[in-house]
């Protein structure tokens, strides 16, 4: 492959692009520095926040429309965002750092393109050992997936332009296209060359430039040469902030390499004065405490944890911004008890929370009781939240320790949950007047085929209560009410009311309608 063959892969995550307006700044250590004067103003928390919101529009009576159009207006619900106390802290972190970090690299100065040699040299030089020569700070980000870390990350850094050109900075010529922001994952090998190959192509993606080929030469540089090379292309374009996501990949690098990284990162930011902030989950914790000691005796910023959200008032807040987008035909209130169980059932997990009302509403829909309930919630947690109730249960009980050993947590896989719940529609669809239909119901005490799910809670479905949820605010009201529990799937349910005839599998689906045959039999209907 020619150098000029090299593809310019398109960025996984990019902002907007514009041409540089300057506004006078009101802090005098911000004067006279285009990349800072070119940035949108510092924002008060309220301005943060009505930045940050998206709420889409309603539709009004949504709710009249017929099911098909109603399961594709519920996903309003995953585009919403509320922003919450701590969106406005990291909005205003990353507002710091970024400013922070061009003090001390203002292209206007004299020696600007002189300091970047010295500065690459003192890299070479260090020996592994960062060598301090600017007060650039950053941070890290921790907590379990799913609570919202990179989106709220993302959507703040969505606020800044992440390309700007400039041309003319007062009477005086500047050209220069500064690069505000660059997000990257960290390499699920932990390796630094795959990192900065990675910023190569970014850069390349965002602005259309030939850096992977000029200073990558086809991804057979070693490393040492492409740290100073990644650290010129950084100079060269303005880099205001690095943001590294995955950090916890570290974890499985090879003996050394997360030393390394980490070491890596301390050089770019302490010697280039690139500010540097790390996301990761808990497996990240023992690397980065281990490891990034002295970034944080010199951060000032403060390592941010990211928590689940406690069932407070800021809880109720964000259940009633979900709960508008609601859209069965029996619109309920968001109750206290409704509150709570969602709550409970999510961990305070946002992502789980916003996924188990989606389903809900579905499950409603689609079995025709057109209204969320405490048992519809647990219902469809249930069915979605099997893998990871081993998590949740520590999270509830305070088992901190389970939760360390714990390195990922998986999210609801939305999809499939949405087919499960829609192959409930198929018994309206099954040939009326034949047997297997009404022997489903008595279906739980014929002989069982695998069951693929377990039991189930909810309407109509009252099943045994463990010790361990006895505080389960949905499953309390319903103690003593113990019955046998009978499969969730469709499929299964029909199989076991064949086998209660003595019929197979197979005939019992066949004579359901399930099956068909794709040529008609010699002597049936066709």
């Amino acid at each position: 492959m020619n150098n000029e063959d090299i593809p310019i892969l398109k960025p996984t995550f990019r902002g907007l692009v514009q041409e540089a307006c300057y506004t006078n700044q009101l802090l005098n250590r911000y004067s006279g520095i285009p990349t800072i004067e070119a940035l949108p103003p510092i924002r008060s928390a309220e301005e943060a926040a009505k930045l940050l919101a998206h709420s889409p529009e309603r539709q009004p009576n949504g709710q009249n429309l017929p099911p098909e159009y109603r399961m594709h207006l519920i996903m309003d619900a995953v585009h919403f965002f509320e922003p919450l106390a701590v969106h406005i802290d990291l909005e205003q972190r990353i507002s710091r750092v970024i400013r922070d970090g061009y003090i001390g690299r203002n292209p206007l100065a004299r020696d600007h393109w002189h300091q970047v040699d010295q500065r690459v040299e003192t890299i070479l030089n260090a020996g592994g050992i960062p060598v301090r020569t600017s007060n650039v700070i950053g941070f890290s980000i921790i907590g379990m997936p799913g609570t919202g870390k990179t989106t709220g990350v993302e959507r703040i850094l969505l606020t800044y332009p992440q390309v700007i050109h400039h041309q003319l900075h007062g009477s005086q010529p500047f050209s220069r296209t500064q690069l505000v922001w660059l997000k990257l994952t960290c390499p699920h090998d932990g390796s630094i060359k795959g990192l900065c190959l990675d910023f190569f192509r970014e850069v390349d993606g965002i602005l259309g430039t030939h850096h992977y080929r000029d200073f990558a030469g086809e991804g057979h540089r070693t490393v040492d040469e492409l740290i100073p090379n990644m650290c010129r292309v950084a100079w060269i374009h303005c880099l205001g902030l690095l943001v590294v996501d995955e950090i916890q990949h570290l974890n499985s690098a090879k003996s050394g390499g997360a030393e390394r990284m980490l070491n890596f990162f301390l050089q770019l930011m302490n010697t280039l004065g690139v500010p540097i902030i790390l996301i990761g989950t808990y497996g990240a914790m023992e690397v980065l405490s281990r490891e990034l000691r002295q970034i944080r005796r010199n951060c000032g910023q403060g390592d941010l944890i990211w928590d689940r959200m406690a069932n407070d008032e800021m809880w109720r807040h964000f259940a009633e911004s979900l709960w508008r987008y609601q859209y069965t035909q029996n619109l309920v209130p968001l109750t206290q008890e409704l509150s709570d169980a969602l709550y409970y059932l999510s961990a305070g997990i946002i992502d789980f929370a916003v996924k188990i009302f989606l389903l809900a509403q579905i499950r409603a829909i689609s079995t025709g009781s057109e209204k969320i309930t405490p048992g519809t919630l647990e219902s469809v947690a249930n069915d979605s939240l099997r893998s990871a109730q081993p998590i949740l249960h520590a999270i509830r009980t305070g088992n901190m320790r389970a939760v360390a050993t714990m390195t990922d947590l998986h999210p609801i896989d939305f999809q499939s949950a949405v087919q499960q719940i829609r192959k409930a529609r198929l018994i309206q669809t099954l040939p009326r007047g034949s047997q297997i239909v009404s022997d489903i119901n008595t279906a739980a005490t014929a002989p069982k085929v695998l069951d693929a799910s377990g039991p189930t809670a909810g309407p109509g479905n009252n099943t045994p209560v463990p010790a361990s949820q006895a505080s389960n605010p949905v499953t309390k009201r319903r103690r003593g009410k113990q019955t046998a529990s009978s499969s969730k799937c469709l499929l299964v349910q029909i199989a076991n009311a064949g086998l209660a005839k003595n019929m197979s599998a197979h005939d019992a689906l066949t004579e359901a309608g399930v099956i068909k045959h794709l040529f008609p039999i010699q002597g049936s209907p066709s």
